[in-house]
């Protein structure tokens, strides 16, 4: 039978309210962002894929001004810029 023991805490009242975490924002049929189909049915890429071996097809790299970034295996082409006189 247990007795005695250590006096009950009281639980901590929060001062500062929480924080809200951020939601993504769904974008319905966002797939079709990344391909192009033309007149005849024959379907483009637009965004370049992933080369390494861990990625493969299917993964494609994202287009930023001046890079192309991939975000599962953070590989990175930098364009090289003009040299501005």
């Amino acid at each position: 039978r247990l007795r005695g023991g250590a006096k009950k805490r009281k639980k901590k009242n929060y001062t500062t309210p929480k924080k809200n975490k951020h939601k993504k924002k769904k974008v319905k049929l966002a797939v079709l962002k990344f391909y192009k189909v033309d007149e005849n049915g024959k379907i483009t890429r637009l965004r370049r894929e992933c080369p390494s071996e861990d990625c493969g097809a299917g993964v494609f790299m994202a287009a930023h001004f001046d890079r192309q970034y991939c975000g599962k295996c953070c590989l990175t082409y930098v364009y090289n810029k003009p040299d501005e006189k």
